[in-house]
């Protein structure tokens, strides 16, 4: 994989092998954290108006910072976005090598993962359910043992909430839409003990255009399974809510810091571009911190998305094949690395 490592960032995989777990081979050792910590600062503008709801009654999540309520993204929000993207292009290799990942498995029987919020029975709380435990989705983003199970899986993979460089004054717009009944074409429909209902409606949305920061850190992961990540992360076009129609977001890269431990915020950042509108003057003003900040081996472009692109999809858009295959093994040498720990 050092060739995509080049390919990318341009340098030797030399200078940064060591902030990788080497998941090449089964080796208890590395189930414990070793200070192999993998900075990754995010740019994401939207594309297309944004519906961004979390647990709560608003449209819009805002965080208020000094005087003025900014919109943020929260980091589940992102996490789930970008793991359904991962499970979707695993899936497609799956579908196009079933045989080379099932011998990696080891197992005969049809893969199949999927996220699936479900009830936790006797318990009023929600889990998540259909998750194979054994992907490289599974082994980073990790997961709850089911009944029976001897350990849970915690992320390798942590994030910041994601800040809007502008107030909510200059990047949130509301509209109002309406569904039309198909019979009276109108939007009052008659209720069923005579009153009528409205079938108009508003929302608060995110401005196309508006600009977030925020950042994510991978820690003791493997190089093939840091590569399948970026790889998912910068496939996520879409996030929010009706994303039928809204929810289109573009993700940059500018920066990644390799070292051993986690190095700025989300916060952070903000306060360096606040009030900012254009992407490259952002880009330009995280890049130019870092580097004054910046422990063990720091590197920047415009937007590494485009050279992640260029170096591990091919022609027809798929994630190459060695670099999912490689990632499997990673995440199932971690897996068997656990459970040699604990016996």
């Amino acid at each position: 994989m050092s060739e995509y490592i080049k390919q990318i960032f341009g340098i030797e995989y030399e200078k940064v092998k060591e902030f990788f777990s080497d998941l090449s081979k089964v080796d208890k050792t590395n189930v414990v954290p070793r200070g192999r910590v993998i900075n990754v600062y995010l740019v994401v503008r939207a594309e297309n108006e944004l519906l961004i709801r979390h647990e709560g009654g608003e449209d819009v999540t805002l965080a208020t910072i000094g005087k003025e309520k900014y919109p943020i993204i929260l980091y589940d929000k992102l996490q789930s976005a970008w793991r359904r993207k991962e499970l979707e292009l695993l899936r497609h290799d799956y579908d196009h090598h079933k045989a080379e990942i099932n011998k990696v498995r080891g197992k005969d029987d049809e893969w199949s993962c999927t996220l699936r919020p479900t009830a936790a029975v006797k318990k009023e709380e929600e889990r998540m359910g259909g998750q194979c435990g054994e992907c490289p989705d599974c082994m980073t983003f990790g997961y709850a043992v089911r009944e029976g199970g001897k350990y849970n899986v915690k992320s390798r993979i942590e994030g910041d909430l994601l800040i809007a460089t502008l107030p909510e004054s200059r990047s949130v717009v509301v509209r109002t839409f309406n569904a039309v009944d198909d019979i009276t074409k109108t939007t009052l429909i008659e209720g069923e003990e005579g009153g009528r209902t409205g079938a108009l409606f508003r929302l608060s949305l995110v401005k196309e255009g508006t600009i977030f920061v925020g950042k994510v850190v991978m820690k003791d992961v493997g190089v093939n399974d840091f590569l399948l990540k970026l790889a998912s992360l910068i496939a996520v076009t879409k996030i929010g809510g009706k994303v039928t129609h809204l929810g289109n977001i573009k993700i940059h890269i500018p920066a990644i810091m390799f070292t051993t431990f986690e190095i700025s915020s989300s916060y952070d950042m903000f306060t360096k571009v606040k009030g900012k509108e254009n992407v490259d003057e952002v880009i330009s003003e995280i890049n130019s911190y870092l580097d004054k900040i910046k422990k063990g081996v720091l590197v920047t472009n415009s937007n590494f998305a485009d050279k992640i692109r260029d170096a591990l999809f091919d022609q027809n858009g798929e994630v190459k094949h060695n670099v999912v295959e490689n990632a499997w093994k990673e995440g199932l040498n971690f897996k068997k690395s656990i459970e040699e720990f604990i016996h």
